[in-house]
């Protein structure tokens, strides 16, 4: 299974691992700094808020701003300020990471307490970072994820597509027989290398784009400033520079060989033709194949295609992908470090050469070898299939290989591949690239041999004969087979690069540490959280009460999210309290907007004072938004 596993090609996502004090657990006393740990190196523009829960009321209790440990790049640091003097109780940490390599953002929430827990929670705690992280709303599909991942598709394909079409046509098209036609198909396939050009720097500023809205989503409330320092402050917006120097040089390179070229054909002459090329249709049937195969190894006066041209394109081309991988969760991640960018750069080059090299045959060269002279193009169609195997093979083959090596990092548990989404996705690719894979097979050991042996054939017989007519019918057969098998492949490996996109958004699933960590001191007797949460127009709602049982001040939490998944700090929140069976009297609290977590307290006299279901009808209004209304059942036990 994990030969077909690709390489975590272009995401990290800096999740939580870890905390100090434990994510659940309670402390003695107020820490003087907290600490929070991360899967991978994060940038100085991460941050982390500490509030104390007092009294239904959220203070914030930072000393200064978070700042990156000197000696750890996947080290956040926040400063308390005068712990010694703040209160024991409750203490939240809503913390934003920006991944230094990739310049995503990852964001969730921290919980802790000193002493006790100052809104009334107890019972057996979940400790440890599995809370830490809001994966759900991280990994939903909003407009923004849409949009990442339809351009992410997009800059793959590109670069997919471009790897195959150098690669074919500097080592295939530029020597020998391919040389025929290669003027004929550089007139396809010029306009589309500006297309795949074009297509990877107009995705690298959207990405870049995107990524500033993501982290814009976050922050309450916004400061642009922090937008831009997105480049300078991380890694990732260092190399994104240096990309998109590396596709503006490729371009210019384009512009230029392309025009040197034009300049050097003769006015008399527009355009280079080869030998074959000169004949008109009735002279290219009437010659014979011994005639045929003399005018295709024939040199044509057409100017040469300069041999260091082949290694800029290569080298050009080998340094844009290497970027990539700059930028990718195994430049920083996987272990040792050399080997998984090698294997990393490997990858995504051999995935070019392989479904590149196959849509590059599908598009471009048979349709371009589907002309009038069927002899003359098969035994071209041929020659090419011949050079051309080997390579696809070859690209084929150190694709799965890399990605053996580098899959092994992406999923530790089989259950993955049906519990987390990077999981099903993975799964899907995985079924798809073994059915490319036998596509591949059967195209270049199958039907190209058949070809063959059938353009061998061809020319035994003579014109006139019906012999020749059937062997020309069982020759369009296979050409139109194979046809329809590599695009069929071309169907396949954008498939492929769609699950990759997916993967890249989602990102491998976390890694957690093995930690077995001591269960908690209980310093009062509290109860449980009783916890309910519903969808109130396009708000999520969830209510909690603490601590839900009679006999103690209770304390409503409210925390509200967009259908965005962003906290909705703008609301006024109105509060109506009463027994269902009884009429105990209406307790009513209204929270004013200004902070992500809506608090309110009830005296133990006024509301909650009898076992049973109690009634809390929840009042939202917003600015210039209708008032949303619903009532949460909560039951109090003795």
């Amino acid at each position: 299974m994990a030969l077909f596993m690709p390489s975590p090609a272009a995401q990290a996502h800096a999740y939580v691992i870890g905390s100090s004090p434990v994510d659940g657990s309670t402390v003695g006393k107020v820490p003087s700094e907290v600490h929070i740990f991360f899967n991978a190196p994060i940038s100085s523009i991460s941050s982390a808020h500490i509030y104390s829960i007092q009294n239904g009321k959220l203070n914030e209790v930072n000393a200064a701003a978070s700042h990156v440990s000197p000696t750890n790049a996947q080290e956040l640091i926040t400063s308390i300020k005068t712990p010694d003097t703040q209160p024991e109780g409750s203490y939240e940490v809503i913390w934003t990471a920006v991944a230094n390599n990739d310049g995503n953002t990852t964001y969730g929430i921290i919980g802790f307490d000193v002493g006790y827990s100052g809104t009334g929670v107890d019972g057996t705690a979940t400790l440890g970072p599995g809370s830490s992280n809001n994966l759900d709303s991280i990994h939903k599909i909003d407009t923004t994820a849409l949009l990442s991942i339809a351009w992410e598709w997009l800059t793959l394909g590109a670069l997919t597509f471009w790897i195959g079409l150098l690669v074919v046509e500097q080592l295939v098209l530029t020597a020998g027989r391919g040389s025929g036609i290669f003027a004929q198909a550089r007139k396809k396939t010029y306009a589309l290398e500006w297309l795949c050009l074009s297509v990877l720097l107009c995705g690298e500023i959207l990405s870049l784009i995107l990524r500033m809205v993501r982290l814009a989503s976050t922050m309450q409330p916004l400061d642009v400033t922090v937008l831009f320092r997105l480049i300078p402050e991380t890694t990732y917006g260092s190399v994104w520079l240096l990309r998109l120097l590396l596709i503006a040089t490729t371009m210019i390179f384009l512009y230029l060989t392309q025009h040197r070229k034009l300049a050097q054909i003769p006015e008399s002459d527009p355009e280079p033709i080869t030998n074959f090329e000169r004949l008109s249709t009735q002279e290219m049937k009437a010659v014979g194949p011994r005639k045929t195969r003399q005018l295709l190894e024939t040199p044509t006066n057409e100017p040469t295609h300069p041999q260091r041209h082949n290694l800029v394109w290569l080298i050009l081309v080998s340094l844009i992908t290497l970027t990539f991988v700059f930028t990718s969760s195994v430049a920083q991640v996987l272990s040792p470090h050399i080997s998984a960018v090698v294997f990393a750069w490997l990858y995504l080059i051999a995935q070019g050469i392989w479904l590149g090299g196959f849509a590059y045959l599908a598009y471009v060269l048979l349709p371009l070898l589907s002309g009038a002279e069927l002899e003359y193009n098969t035994e071209t169609l041929t020659f090419l299939l011949r050079r051309l195997t080997p390579i696809l093979l070859a690209g084929m083959g150190i694709q799965l290989i890399t990605g053996l090596f580098l899959g092994e990092a992406s999923i530790s548990d089989a259950q993955q591949l049906i519990t987390d989404p990077f999981g099903r996705t993975l799964l899907i690719q995985i079924v798809v690239t073994f059915l490319t894979t036998c596509l591949s097979i059967y195209a270049v050991c199958w039907i190209r041999p058949r070809l063959t042996h059938q353009a061998m054939l061809l020319p035994v017989v003579k014109a006139d004969l019906p012999a020749r007519r059937t062997r020309q019918s069982e020759l369009n057969s296979t050409r139109r087979l194979l046809k329809l098998t590599t695009r069929s492949l071309v169907v396949c490996g954008a498939i492929i690069l769609l699950c990759t996109a997916l993967q890249q958004f989602f990102a491998p699933p976390i890694d957690f540490p093995n930690v077995q960590y001591p269960k908690p001191g209980v310093t009062r007797p509290n109860s449980p959280v009783t916890s309910q949460t519903r969808q109130m127009g396009d708000l999520s709602v969830t209510l909690q009460l603490l601590p839900g049982r009679i006999g103690y001040e209770h304390t409503i939490i409210i925390l509200i999210n967009d259908n965005k998944g962003r906290p909705v700090t703008t609301a006024n929140v109105n509060l109506t309290v009463n027994m269902q069976l009884m009429d105990m009297g209406e307790g009513q609290a209204s929270i004013k907007e200004g902070n992500p977590v809506y608090i309110a307290t009830f005296d133990k006299r006024s509301a909650f004072s009898m076992a049973g279901l109690w009634n809390i009808k929840v009042e939202i209004q917003r600015p210039n938004q209708k008032v949303l209304t619903d009532t949460f059942k909560i039951t109090l036990t003795a």
